[in-house]
């Protein structure tokens, strides 16, 4: 199995949106055809506002979300091996700079769990070292990232003016499709290191210009090297496969992932301080 790296995953991802696209294009409905040309997602600036009211509210809003999914070990020449499971809630609010960007005040926290049991881990038991690891919790934010046509900009230093390209997206039942790589600012030493997002979500709402954020959906896959505190010995990665739904409210999330953003993050929830 050839070595994955971030840059031929994202290049794969990227032709397969761009693909999908294509394929929905030339098959489309009569109903997405008319949905089509109202969200006009091939320009910037509406492909940049569709997406933004699919992951919160052009607004500015405080919008919060919550993902599941499994993570896999690779190992070159060997099948991916289940290792834990996680949870994690998001919180974000964003703000207009011009039509071709938002300014987005993030924070995050994501709890692995147990595989059997999906009880959160504070030790593990690496099945490829048969070491013990304590399992730390992942915590980003608050933080503050630039959003623009293309891409998600974390250093603020990228260039203001509007790139030629736009995130792909396709359009099927009703339902639009936009796609996203997110590659985080990492040594070249810790690649790959690359997020491959679909967020989705109803394109009637989309369309609607008195609606702000819409409800959606996230699929997510990540392709991330081993984290430090695995004391890993042998080359591979960690394979995420990840599912996350925008919530109504904070108190959409349950009562056993509040009582874990209280006790990581006592900022994270409204009213809590």
């Amino acid at each position: 199995m050839k070595d994955l790296n971030r840059r031929t995953v994202v290049a794969g991802i990227s032709a397969m949106g761009l693909g999908a696209a294509a394929l929905s294009r030339a098959n489309r409905s009569s109903a997405d055809t008319t949905l089509e040309r109202e969200l006009n997602l091939d320009d910037p600036a509406s492909n940049l506002e569709a997406y933004i009211k699919l992951r919160g509210d052009i607004a500015g809003a405080h919008v919060y979300d919550m993902v599941r999914g499994q993570i896999y070990g690779l190992i070159p020449g060997q099948a991916a091996r289940p290792l834990f499971k996680t949870i994690g809630a998001g919180r974000a609010s964003y703000t207009r700079v011009s039509s071709l960007e938002y300014q987005a005040e993030t924070r995050y926290v994501g709890i692995l769990l147990d595989w059997e049991t999906e009880q959160p881990l504070e030790r593990w038991l690496n099945p490829y070292t048969e070491k013990r690891c304590q399992v730390p919790v992942t915590q980003y934010g608050p933080s503050k990232v630039r959003l623009l046509p293309d891409r998600t900009d974390f250093t603020g230093n990228g260039a203001s003016s509007p790139p030629p390209a736009i995130r792909p997206w396709f359009l099927m039942g009703g339902m639009v499709h936009i796609l996203d790589s997110i590659i985080s600012p990492v040594a070249e030493s810790l690649r790959p290191d690359a997020d491959l997002m679909t967020y989705s979500g109803d394109a009637r709402l989309l369309a609607d210009p008195r609606i702000t954020g819409v409800p959606s959906q996230l699929s997510f896959t990540a392709v991330e090297s081993w984290r430090d505190w695995m004391a890993m010995e042998l080359t591979g990665s960690l394979w995420w496969h990840v599912s996350g739904v925008k919530l109504a409210d904070a108190g959409d999330y349950p009562a056993e992932l509040r009582s874990e953003l209280r006790r990581h993050d006592p900022d994270f929830l409204p009213g809590d301080r």
